[in-house]
């Protein structure tokens, strides 16, 4: 009788992995800095039934402990464990654009208004922008302020992934990372 529950026990257990592991997690990020600057990061597993949780808001007041003294934390690392070779440049970006390719953006919008001050410097910085802005139609509203330095409006964006979809890049990475020289 104790067998049978501690099996179906391990049954659940095993069939929650498979789901959170395979099941796409939802992401909403939003960002707005007027009347007052506030961020905020919601997750919703379970391919988005489950409910919002809250991974960061900038409202929350955050009271840190300070760190204890390091002076004794000073040991010698050399030679300990595996000794991982220098990151070329070819590995970092392979795993960037593979990374890149495991989210999906479900939607995005940008409505902002910047300045940097110096108007010559705001028109670069916008003209460097259009690309995005005329690509991304009306999702992305920026206009530049010529006055004054700044950066007001509102972001919002939404993606999805899988950690499925998040292991293989991150193990090809580590494989490529521990594997001797040729």
């Amino acid at each position: 009788m104790v067998w049978q529950i501690l099996l179906w026990l391990g049954v659940v257990v095993v069939a929650g992995v498979i789901l959170v592991v395979a099941l796409p997690i939802h992401v909403r990020c939003r960002w707005q800095s007027d009347p007052a600057k506030h961020a905020i990061v919601l997750l919703r597993p379970f391919g988005g039934v489950f409910p919002a949780i809250r991974v960061y808001d900038s409202a929350r007041k955050t009271h840190s402990k300070p760190k204890a003294c390091a002076k004794h934390r000073h040991r010698d690392r050399r030679n300990r464990g595996l000794r991982l070779r220098r990151l070329p440049l070819n590995d970092v970006t392979d795993l960037l654009k593979r990374l890149i390719h495991a989210f999906e953006i479900e939607s995005w919008h940008v409505d902002a208004e910047f300045g940097l001050g110096d108007p010559a410097e705001t028109g670069q910085l916008y003209g460097k922008l259009t690309p995005l802005i005329y690509a991304g139609g009306s999702r992305f509203l920026v206009r530049p302020n010529f006055a004054e330095a700044c950066l007001r409006g509102t972001a919002l964006l939404q993606f999805r992934f899988t950690l499925f979809g998040l292991i293989w890049p991150f193990a090809r990475f580590g494989w490529r990372m521990m594997r001797p020289d040729r």
